[in-house]
């Protein structure tokens, strides 16, 4: 079996006093893809954001975190700021070369034009697409997304299936929620872990 891209071991998670996860042991492997189930309120987000390294777990131990991008449920671009200046941005955050955005973008459903657009007037669907986008031409070895096909039309969630199917078969891991289950028959191999 392949070393794991990320691994918890005995990880406890809290939500403000209250501990949601505890003693969750977590292994994802190049190609792997994780489907974090439970119902709302069961730290399905807390935990992605736990893995991506953005909070500190209250327990156990988390190695490769430094090879993660995260997307939100809620994506907030910043408003200021042309879509295309973020997604510059966010190339330089992450010490990548510029990249020609048009043809990511084009892939994902979206035209040029929205480069051009103030991040603060792009739609819930816009924004998601933009950050996914992003995210996927980062080429991390672990993609955590959390609810990454709410907000996506049919076309959306098959453009997204596709991608996702195409950093696996790149080798990179991958662990998202889906509380609405629109991934259900668009990706294989799905491994269930139930929160």
């Amino acid at each position: 079996m392949a070393e794991p891209l990320l691994r918890a071991d005995g990880l406890a998670v809290r939500r403000g006093r209250r501990t949601i996860l505890s003693g969750l042991d977590l292994a994802l492997a190049p190609g792997d893809a994780v489907h974090l189930a439970g119902a709302n309120g069961s730290g399905k987000t807390s935990l992605l954001r736990v893995l991506a390294g953005l909070s500190r777990p209250a327990a156990g131990t988390l190695a490769g975190t430094d090879g993660t991008a995260f997307v939100p449920e809620r994506v907030l671009l910043v408003p200021a700021m042309r879509c295309g200046e973020w997604l510059a941005a966010m190339r330089r955050l992450r010490r990548l070369p510029p990249l020609d955005w048009a043809p990511a973008l084009e892939r994902a459903g979206l035209s040029a034009n929205v480069l051009g657009l103030p991040a603060g007037r792009a739609s819930k669907g816009m924004a998601q697409r933009v950050a996914l986008a992003e995210a996927l031409a980062a080429a991390p070895g672990v993609l955590l997304l959390d609810e990454p096909f709410s907000g996506l039309d049919a076309g959306g969630r098959d453009w997204l299936a596709g991608a996702l199917q195409a950093r696996r078969d790149a080798g990179a891991a991958l662990a998202f929620s889906d509380h609405d289950e629109a991934a259900a028959g668009r990706l294989a191999g799905l491994r269930e872990v139930a929160l």
